[in-house]
């Protein structure tokens, strides 16, 4: 992972204070300049492929035309365009759900994959693992599945802050702990306006029942909307 800075070993760094830098060192979306994107959109679901045009405004306001595609398919489009955005908004710092609580450094649960950072008292069973500055490891339970994001490989931005390339999700039954389900992203981007918007969104899901789904959407003509 080609991050530059070293923080200094945890045992004199706080875990808020890691959290703290590894969260600005994110990429988000500004407040007083994002206002959402429209851009053409080719979308490739297995063997098939659609093309029309997407205009993102808020998680909530996305709106799709892309001529041949089933319902089911624009939902599960509009999940991912919704939750990439949800991940890139500044006043959340990057973070889609609250982790309003307390923090503490699991002691002797570091690995290859950097410091364990704990939300104390957070009902989803939050927790992280940060290196040089890079969020790499997150694990929750929400919706009814158990999972963990592990992020493989960052893009470093022109001022230094950094931005998923590739990472895998993987789901587990809350209940037995048995594995449910892997996803495998990968995602490119480009500067518009000042701002790295998504271009490139891979998604490899593989089911339990071993069956692998490939998804991929690629967005072209990428412009800003104004206030």
């Amino acid at each position: 992972m080609a991050v530059s800075v070293t923080l200094p070993d945890a045992t004199s760094t706080t875990a808020e204070t890691l959290l703290q830098d590894a969260r600005a060192r994110r990429a988000t979306f500004p407040d007083d300049q994002f206002h959402g994107f429209t851009a053409a959109v080719t979308f490739r679901e297995g063997s098939h492929t659609f093309t029309g045009h997407v205009t993102l405004k808020t998680i909530r306001d996305i709106t799709l035309d892309l001529p041949g595609a089933s319902q089911e398919s624009l939902e599960w489009l509009r999940g991912v365009l919704a939750m990439n955005l949800a991940h890139r908004l500044e006043r959340s710092g990057g973070m889609p759900v609250p982790t309003n609580y307390p923090v503490f450094i699991a002691e002797g649960e570091d690995n290859a994959l950097g410091v364990k950072i704990v939300f104390e008292g957070d009902p989803l069973g939050s927790s992280y693992r940060i290196q040089d500055g890079v969020i790499t490891e997150v694990c929750r339970q929400m919706h009814g599945s158990r999972f963990t994001i592990t992020t493989l490989d960052v893009v470093i931005t022109e001022d230094g802050r950094n931005l998923p390339r590739h990472y895998v999700v993987t789901y587990f039954d809350p209940e037995t702990g048995r594995l449910s389900g892997v996803a495998q992203y990968t995602e490119h981007y480009a500067l518009v306006g000042g701002i790295h918007l998504p271009t490139f969104i891979r998604i490899i899901e593989t089911n339990q029942e071993g069956i692998t789904t490939v998804r991929a959407i690629e967005l072209h003509d990428l412009t800003l909307l104004a206030d």
